[in-house]
């Protein structure tokens, strides 16, 4: 038995007004044909499917023609969780439908028999499938209360580890020794994240979960980290990574999805690399030296993105902007000024910073910011909290 993983889509993403959608296209183009090439009997995709939970008409499409098209594979089951990203109905909307096509979409994992999937091949068992989504609190039953930062780290570790070991115990019972597979959603102690790409997810409480509540898994598919990479140096606990660059600190990163094969009672696990199919540049130089690498980087058939960061301090806006105007076969889509600042490197304006790259929070801590001089450290914190319970009802609303 094939199994592939890959997760973090964020189909219909708007990275700082441009959209993503040739290179998604290409990329499910791409999977199609690895699916049918390679013989995978299993997709499994670890959350994050789309960049928001209002997703564009377009994003939509393209998620149920790739089913469509998938179907016509000889993959026999796909496996779909939702990532933070996501938005619950969003995902359920379809879902009840394409379970008759051996799609089972996890959107919110209240109900345990939804999350653990047999899978089946001529009605003998081949492997057992916990399809974990993002956690949400309804879920793990966390009510904060009054309740100090470290309680609620605590409560929500305590939360996740239960979960994952209820659901493992409940597994094994019907697993006549097959292999056992958990998806996840989160963070994990030393995961290698990307500077500006995931965001936190566990708003304001949680940095991270330890990997170790994993380790009973025959092998485990994570989602939410961008950058491909084992966990705790396991090969059979993974974060597949994103299929594209989702920010200008991935444009190195090397992009994959992971294939794990089991065979009798032996796993192999392979990296298969992506393709890259618009090329990022972020350029840190003098403004003599940016032009000519821009000259350098052209291609007007396929222009890369680009990020310039201008280390002359006297070159003028205007110069810049005649840069960005004038240049052909690329797409400069911010600028910056190196600054030396000791507590804050460039101020938003000068990133060029959309509202679409924000979480709510990152607004309300640049307001604060704003009101050092009105309200006091401990004053803004108290505030923050505050706005991190409201936070919290309106995504239980909206989900």
């Amino acid at each position: 038995m094939r199994i592939l993983h890959t997760s973090d889509w964020h189909l219909g993403q708007n990275f700082k007004t441009h959209s993503r959608e040739f290179e998604h296209k290409k990329f499910l183009d791409w999977l199609l044909a690895q699916i049918e090439d390679k013989n995978i009997d299993v997709l499994i995709v670890a959350g994050d499917i789309f960049d928001s939970s209002n997703p564009p008409n377009y994003a939509l499409k393209m998620y149920h023609n790739f089913l469509a098209q998938i179907i016509k594979t000889n993959c026999r089951d796909v496996i779909i969780v939702a990532g933070n990203h996501d938005g619950v109905s969003t995902l359920e909307i379809s879902k009840d439908l394409l379970k008759f096509l051996n799609i089972y979409v996890v959107a919110l994992g209240e109900d345990i028999d939804e999350v653990i999937i047999k899978i089946e091949r001529d009605n003998e068992l081949k492997a057992i499938i916990c399809a974990v989504p993002y956690l949400r609190d309804r879920v793990l039953r966390n009510a904060n209360g009054n309740k100090t930062f470290s309680q609620m780290q605590n409560e929500l570790r305590d939360g996740i580890k239960n979960y994952y070991q209820n659901i493992y115990n409940r597994a094994k019972e019907l697993s006549c020794d097959v292999p056992i597979i958990a998806t996840g959603h989160f963070t994990t102690t030393g995961a290698n994240i990307s500077q500006d790409s995931e965001r936190e997810i566990y708003i304001g409480k949680l940095e991270n979960v330890d990997s170790q509540i994993l380790t009973s898994f025959d092998y485990v598919a994570m989602g939410h980290i961008h950058k491909p990479q084992k966990i705790s140096n396991r090969d059979n606990m993974r974060y597949s990574g994103s299929p594209i660059p989702l920010s200008f600190s991935e444009s190195n990163n090397q992009k994959s999805v992971v294939i794990v094969e089991f065979e009798d009672s032996k796993r192999v696990v392979s990296i298969l690399e992506i393709p890259t199919f618009k090329k990022l540049y972020r350029i840190k130089d003098s403004f003599e030296n940016i032009k000519k690498r821009i000259e350098d980087i052209a291609d007007k058939s396929n222009p890369p993105f680009v990020e310039i960061i201008v280390k002359d301090s006297d070159i003028l806006n205007f110069d810049i902007n005649e840069l960005i105007r004038t240049s052909n076969g690329v797409e400069i889509l911010t600028f910056q000024r190196e600054h030396k600042i000791e507590d804050r490197v460039l101020d938003m304006q000068d990133k060029n910073i959309t509202l679409q790259e924000l979480n709510p929070l990152d607004v309300f801590r640049e307001r604060l910011d704003t009101q050092k001089e009105i309200f006091s450290k401990d004053m803004q914190k108290s505030l923050e909290n505050l706005y991190i319970e409201v936070l919290k009802e309106c995504e239980d609303e909206n989900n």
